[in-house]
């Protein structure tokens, strides 16, 4: 990281501005420098900027081409002097203005003699207090790149800027996302994976990398949603190094995209004219999680070079880290009721305890109903990650006119999981080896649950298994931007992206039958102290019971082409049209088989040696709690068990297949102008988008199963409008209205399922859906007191039409679509007989309301040391309800799934060109995973999280820094729940995580 460099700071500084001073008074300073004046310049390349100074002042500017080289420039708009707007048209660019002559030459931000500075003093106006003679690096400079961006939108636009070349404000990308307003994330294995977006889960917001829209899918534990078939992105997949910039688009103009009705994500690869001129970046870093003994590598090196003349650039780099992190934890999955046998009660329990056990299910909570742990269970995970990226950009730019730019993406994310559980199995059986020959000795009630008991005959087993996941995603891009005349502008983009995604499990199950086992939550009701009637670590004690392989794929790919042109009629108005085509296939497939020709098999030659883990060292585990217990050495054990690799049986009912082809258009007009003498920036215009799907599945009939094959086609029509007020030189009012939409989930799409003939009832998915859609407002207000300061509070509203829901419907079977043919000869039901379907449909939509409020300022106004502080916090409130049918003839009202009412971030930094550090914290709020919950629980969810991280860097000299990061400080826990009373259903520590490390830059 290289030194900032401080001008007018320190007594040198000093006596070369003293210097100075009689020749910039001296100097011939332009007859238009000061004069006021209307401005309505872009922002865009700096070169094209300058032009359009230079003719709306008569200045005549100059700067060498490799300075100008890749640069863009800040949007100029309003009524103000020639000198503020150069000021801030360089805002972020690195560049001052000099006086040599009568010329105004734009330069690297160091004093050379014979050049003099451009007093920005002289306008007395509002940009003089923006001095830009100082060049801020890391942090601050993300943030004052981010404000000028969203100062510069038109529509509602928040990003994030990398600090350096590969050097990212996160280690993650998620977790850097998450910093901006409305942001919430889910993680897994200790890091950043999903995000929501105003209380809109993961599958409503879009993610394009390079401008197209992408589609990268991992798996995570069955707790956390296992395999991942839905258009939810995960971003856990790209190492952070990769990206310069990522914008999270809340308000969308024609021009963009449809598909996100919460946001559009845009992800930016490094690219040569980011940083002109040639750069080699090396980064290393050592990775330590608490919780384990293993120290993981994380490296980076960014290659990147520009022609003298501006015309070619080309940028390579490679990431690469391993990362293991181990969790500990305690799940019941559920909690559950009911299922006793009666006559196994001990007569000592109050016979009015003895009566509620049995208290008949309901999809409403009874009052005398008492719920159990359904798989009381202590587990361990063992994560083990390595992440590769690969990226290379190429770019061409033989003129202002023409630029072309060739960006390559490869990226694999593969891991290792081993997952160690220790269970009461028979809690969650209904068979007669199950719960009714299980007997209570004694149980402790509390409310409605049993918070304490002691039992008999309960089956205890040991659950081993090991998930190998492997990602490999690719992109290839092609974009290029043509101005065949100073008023047309036309822009191509072809491109082809793949991301591929595999998961092979081996499940071992280590079973005992009929011992005794208690558990009591009093001392701790997120990790209950559990007692077993055996030796956890005796190997005679249990024996194999099964043996599970299973894979299951994921495949996504995507085709796309775009043209967008743009016609500038003059410096207020420009008309945009464009096309778009979009192929995206989505495929998936499992295999597996049950394998029980090995039960009884003795397990002493399948373990480890020596136990590899000590249980609850991430948690604060009651006393009595065990420590340890049997675990599978997977290496030494499949050979063993499966030495001639089971062939598996294909899973029809996860065959499931999506081909969607979206063309569309639209038309927008970009104004800039006043109203009242207010300058005003808008768009509008409409989008058309035409989808047409082909969904594939397997129904299942008579046992059978028989492919079927729907197709689909709807067009939506679009409009928005975005529009920005500049109410002073500081303060803008924000106004957007459009309406989006969210195409269904891929699984709920495809037609898979079953046809009970004899029953006459279907139970498949729905290929006639209809996409969500919604119609959204927002307004904000923006207060830029200098550029490293920001204050904006907004609210926002979006109605969408509707929710996807499973129902059971009645109707003919002919109605539904589905092959004749499969009800056979027809002896038992006909095509007008009529069949109950369950199958998801567009329920009853909702409203969604909210929030944003927004301060950053860095205190350079602060005396002293004071100065190099900085803060930056925001806070989100959100708010919606739905209707959920919990029954044929019930609903329930509840908050909307994946919203938390309230979230925030904050982050303290100090700065200086030496040394420095931050730290952050983030909030979210409980929010909700399923209504109702399973087993009589009315929800179930997530609780409320707090996580702190913190870094420092010390630059050793200009070009080596020395870094230290911590995450998750605090040891958050994620805490899962079910029901209204908060019961457990799966509580995780993964431990802090810290990384250490050097950066070296040529």
């Amino acid at each position: 990281m290289r030194y900032s460099v401080m001008i007018c700071a320190g007594l040198s500084s000093l006596a070369i501005a003293l210097a100075a001073t009689p020749a910039v008074a001296s100097a011939r300073m332009p007859a238009s420098w000061t004069t006021p004046g209307n401005f309505a310049i872009p922002a865009g390349d700096l070169r094209s900027s300058i032009s359009l100074y230079s003719r709306a002042t008569g200045i005549q500017v100059v700067i060498a081409a490799n300075d100008a080289a890749g640069r863009r420039s800040a949007a100029v708009r309003g009524r103000t002097t020639a000198q503020a707007a150069l000021t801030t048209m360089l805002r972020g660019t690195g560049l001052v203005a000099r006086m040599q002559g009568d010329l105004v030459v734009l330069q690297q931000e160091t004093v050379s003699a014979g050049a003099y500075p451009v007093s920005t003093q002289a306008t007395g106006g509002d940009e003089a207090e923006e001095s830009s003679d100082i060049v801020v690096t890391g942090l601050r400079k993300s943030l004052e790149s981010a404000i000028a961006a969203r100062r510069d939108a038109i529509g509602l636009t928040d990003s994030i800027f990398a600090k350096d070349i590969a050097a990212f404000p996160d280690t993650n990308v998620a977790e850097s996302i998450q910093r901006i307003p409305g942001v919430q994330i889910t993680r897994d294995a200790g890091e950043g994976r999903q995000i929501a977006v105003r209380g809109l889960n993961a599958d409503f917001t879009r993610v394009r990398l390079n401008g197209m829209e992408a589609l990268a899918t991992t798996g995570t534990t069955d707790q956390r949603g296992a395999v991942n078939r839905s258009r939810s992105f995960d971003f856990n997949i790209f190492a952070s190094e990769l990206f310069s910039r990522i914008d999270v688009v809340k308000a969308r103009s024609p021009s963009l995209d449809e598909g996100g009705i919460a946001a559009t994500v845009d992800l930016h690869t490094l690219r040569p004219f980011d940083n002109p001129g040639f750069h080699v970046v090396a980064s290393g870093q050592a990775f330590w999680a608490t919780r384990t003994d293993d120290v993981g590598p994380r490296a980076a090196l960014v290659v990147s070079k520009t022609t003298d003349d501006g015309v070619w650039g080309a940028l390579v780099s490679a990431a690469y880290s391993r990362r293991q992190v181990i969790e500990d934890g305690h799940q019941t999955l559920r909690w559950a009721t009911g299922g006793w046998t009666l006559a196994n009660v001990a007569s000592t329990i109050d016979p009015a305890l003895r009566g509620r056990l049995n208290t008949p299910a309901s999809r409403i909570v009874q009052p005398d109903q008492l719920f159990y742990p359904r798989t009381p269970r202590y587990f361990i995970f063992d994560h083990d990650q390595k992440r590769l990226g690969l990226t290379g950009a190429f770019q061409f730019r033989p003129s202002d006119a023409l630029h072309v730019n060739l960006d390559v993406l490869y990226a694999r994310l593969k891991s290792s999981r081993l997952e160690y559980f220790l269970d009461a199995q028979s809690f969650s059986r209904t068979d007669a080896a199950g719960l009714p020959q299980t007997t209570i000795k004694n149980m402790v009630v509390d409310g409605n649950d049993i918070v304490a008991a002691e039992f008999g005959n309960v089956d205890n087993r040991m659950d081993n298994r090991r998930d190998l996941n492997d990602t490999k995603f690719h992109q290839i891009a092609l974009t290029t931007t043509w101005k065949p005349t100073d008023r047309l502008t036309i822009d191509l983009l072809a491109g082809v992206e793949g991301s591929d995604y595999s998961v092979d499990t081996r499940t071992l199950q280590m079973l005992t039958n009929n011992r005794d086992f208690s558990y009591d939550y009093r001392p701790n009701d997120r990790v209950p102290v559990m007692t077993y009637g055996f030796s956890l670590t005796d190997p005679s004690a249990v024996a194999l019971d099964v043996y599970r392989p299973r894979i299951n794929v994921v495949d996504n790919d995507y085709r796309v082409g775009k043209l967008d042109l743009a016609w500038r009629e003059n410096d207020a108005v420009t008309m945009k049209a464009g096309a778009a085509y979009t192929r995206y296939i989505f495929d998936t497939a499992e295999f597996g088989q049950d394998v029980t020709s090995v039960r009884g098999r003795a397990v002493a030659d399948l373990l480890h040696a020596t136990s590899p883990y000590t249980f609850g060292k991430a948690l604060d585990r009651p006393t009595g709690t065990p420590s340890q217990w049997l675990y599978v050495d997977f290496d030494k054990a499949l050979p063993l068990v499966d030495p001639n690799s089971t062939a598996l049986t294909r899973n029809p009912q996860n065959d499931r297949r999506v081909k969607e082809e979206v063309l569309a258009g639209y038309g927008q007009l970009d104004l800039t102008g006043e109203i009242g003498g207010l300058a005003l920036r808008a768009d509008a215009g409409v989008r058309v988008a035409r989808t047409r799907t082909t969904a594939t599945g397997a129904v299942i009939v008579a046992g059978v199963a028989q492919p079927v094959t729907f197709e689909r086609q709807y067009t939506d029509w679009l409009p928005s409008a975005n529009m920005v007020l500049e109410l002073s030189r500081k303060v803008q009012l924000r106004a957007s209205a459009n309406r989006n939409i969210t195409r269904p989930t891929l699984t709920s799409l495809t037609p898979g399922g079953q046809v009970q003939v004899n029953t006459r009832t279907v139970s498949v998915g729905n290929p006639d859906l209809n996409p969500f859609r919604a119609d959204s407002l927002d307004l904000a207000l923006e207060f830029y007191p200098s550029r490293d300061g920001f204050f904006a509070i907004g609210p926002f509203y979006k109605k969408i039409g509707s929710f996807i829901t499973n129902r059971t419907t009645e109707q003919t079977y002919a109605a539904s679509g589905y092959p004749i043919a499969f009800l056979g000869d027809q002896k038992v039901a006909q095509p007008d007989s009529r069949f109950l379907f369950t199958q998801p449909v567009n329920g009853e939509g909702t409203s969604l309301k909210g929030l944003e409020v927004i301060a950053q300022q860095a205190f350079t106004f602060l005396p002293g040391i004071f100065r190099h502080l900085g803060a930056s916090a925001n806070y989100t409130y959100t708010s919606s309800k739905t209707d959920y049918q919990i029954s044929p003839t019930q609903t329930v009202r509840d908050s909307l799934i994946g919203l938390s009412r309230h979230s925030a971030n904050a982050t303290l930094y100090y700065e200086t060109p030496v040394y420095g550090g931050r730290v952050s914290a983030n909030y979210r709020s409980r929010y909700l995973t399923a209504v109702p919950g399973a087993n009589d629980n009315d929800i179930a969810g997530v609780n409320a999280a707090t996580y702190v991280d913190a870094s420092l860097f010390w630059n050793v000299t200009p070009r080596f820094t020395v870094t230290l990061e911590g995450v998750n400080l605090t040891n958050q826990a994620e805490d899962q729940f079910v029901d209204s009373s908060d019961r457990v259903s799966s509580y995780a520590r993964s431990g802090r995580q810290l990384l250490a490390g050097v950066r070296w830059r040529m």
